[in-house]
């Protein structure tokens, strides 16, 4: 997997976005657990740190932009397209891994 953070966008808690594999994604992540956050041992609603995530491909149309929306979780799964099921478990684990790293002074 190649998961890049935009970190001209956002680079801390908060709204995230990236690019994995071709594909664009947006999230919400908090610096704590939430009860309403994706879990990232099985995807499933529960506690953690990503609240929101859109996994998400743009395609240009002549007039217009086509956005084809592959998994969509704003505290449940609206759309969860389950041949990106591996896809959505390394993006929601290398989040939660990397939001809960902490600087020790």
């Amino acid at each position: 997997m190649n998961i890049k953070i935009n970190y001209g966008f956002k680079s801390r808690y908060g709204y995230i976005k990236g690019e994995i594999d071709g594909f664009s994604w947006f999230a919400l992540v908090h610096r704590e657990e939430v009860e309403f956050g994706i879990n990232p041992e099985n995807l499933e609603a529960g506690s953690g740190r990503v609240s929101r995530l859109c996994l998400y491909r743009d395609i240009p149309m002549s007039s217009y932009t086509k956005r084809l929306i592959y998994a969509n979780y704003k505290r449940e799964w609206d759309v969860f397209n389950r041949s990106y099921e591996g896809m959505i478990m390394d993006l929601v684990e290398y989040l939660d891994r990397i939001y809960s790293i902490r600087a020790v002074k």
